[in-house]
């Protein structure tokens, strides 16, 4: 049988590299992970979703084996690993504020993963240099931080981690120092990489579009909880709780009781006092409800149209947004957000009577 050596990949039985059972975590009377699971395929990247405070930060860094929990495993490889320490554990992390060794070079940052794991030195400078052609640094071996940028410093964490080859990467909010257009330009070099490489990735982030734009699922939290676990696209499209609804920006999130509930569909009125019909999950006649109307999914038109789901009220502001417009109609007490494509000038105007309507798919019902 072939035992992996430094740095060496070994086939794995297990079907999922990373495996949280039951995770626990408190400090004081704070409970800051309550009975966390989450499972995570090798190569697959996953991002830990939530407002700060709700736990991402704590998960990461019990993976790392910087913390403890209270109890509840964590199985990577196949092995539990709660109590191996943190220099042991075939995993690497990328800090938010990438920690790198200001007296050392970058080169000399780099290899020092490598020399705690007792690579030969024979093979450290080859390790070295292939990190830095990965990340594109290849000429800034020689530098120390304080002579790069912040987005050099990135990838210099960056390739600091990944030298080691470990069997996953975990990331903390690694771009959020980054300016706006810097942090667009690395999500695409961080995903490239690790598709490249194929190395099982745990990322922590507020930032609803790094997640979306870079997991293959996301897990949302909220105070130590993991509310949901999805593709993007399932939890932007089917979001499970009015926490995850209201996180991703679903603004338009009314209160209601479903009146009538025929196969598939549900017939909601409304407490701003009108009624909509969306898809049925399991609700019954006469349970409360929150309808979720989703902004960019609302057609705005100056004239009511055929058939359900037209809303009726007044245009009570218009916000220019770059590439979109924000409408924002008072209709029935309530105040209803749309987003249109900003295609040129608004055929609207503060003021004018205006009719809204939600195709039937695009209603969330909770």
């Amino acid at each position: 049988m072939h035992t992996a050596g430094p740095g060496e990949w070994e086939a794995l039985p297990p079907e999922h590299e990373l495996e949280i059972r039951n995770l626990v975590k408190r400090f004081g009377s704070v409970t800051a992970v309550k009975d966390v699971a989450l499972e995570v395929a090798k190569g697959e990247f996953v991002s830990l979703l939530g407002p700060s405070g709700c736990g991402k930060t704590t998960i990461l860094n019990i993976i790392a084996g910087f913390l403890q929990p209270d109890s509840g495993t964590v199985i990577l490889g196949g092995a539990d690993i709660l109590h191996v320490p943190p220099h042991k554990r075939d995993a690497a992390m990328v800090f938010q504020n990438y920690a790198l060794f200001p007296h050392m070079t970058v080169q000399d940052n780099i290899a020092f993963g490598l020399r705690m794991r007792n690579v030969p030195s024979v093979e450290i400078p080859r390790r070295v240099r292939d990190a830095l052609e990965l990340v594109r640094l290849p000429q800034l071996g020689s530098r120390y931080p304080r002579q790069l940028s912040g987005g050099q410093q990135q990838r210099v964490a960056l390739a600091r981690a990944l030298v080691v080859r470990p069997r996953i990467l975990l990331l903390d909010e690694p771009l959020s120092n980054l300016d706006a257009r810097l942090r667009e330009e690395m999500r695409v070099e961080l995903k490239e990489i690790q598709q490249q490489m194929g190395i099982t990735t745990l990322f922590v982030t507020h930032d609803i579009q790094e997640a979306f734009s870079l997991s293959d699922h996301v897990a949302v939290m909220d105070a130590g909880r993991i509310e949901q676990v999805g593709s993007p696209s399932v939890i932007y499209g089917s979001p499970t709780t009015p926490f995850v609804a209201s996180f991703l920006g679903f603004s338009n999130t009314l209160e209601g009781r479903v009146v009538q509930s025929n196969g598939p569909r549900l017939e909601v009125r409304l407490a701003a006092g009108f009624s909509i019909v969306c898809p049925r999950r399991s609700q019954r006649d006469g349970d409360a409800v929150s309808v979720i109307l989703r902004p960019e999914r609302g057609i705005l038109k100056s004239a009511r149209g055929v058939g359900e789901n037209w809303v009726s009220g007044v245009v009570a502001r218009i916000m220019y947004l770059g590439s979109t417009i924000q409408y924002f109609v008072d209709a029935g007490g309530v105040r209803l957000m749309l987003l249109e494509q900003n295609r040129g000038e608004p055929t609207v105007a503060p003021g004018d009577t205006v009719h809204v309507h939600w195709a039937e798919k695009d209603v969330i019902c909770l």
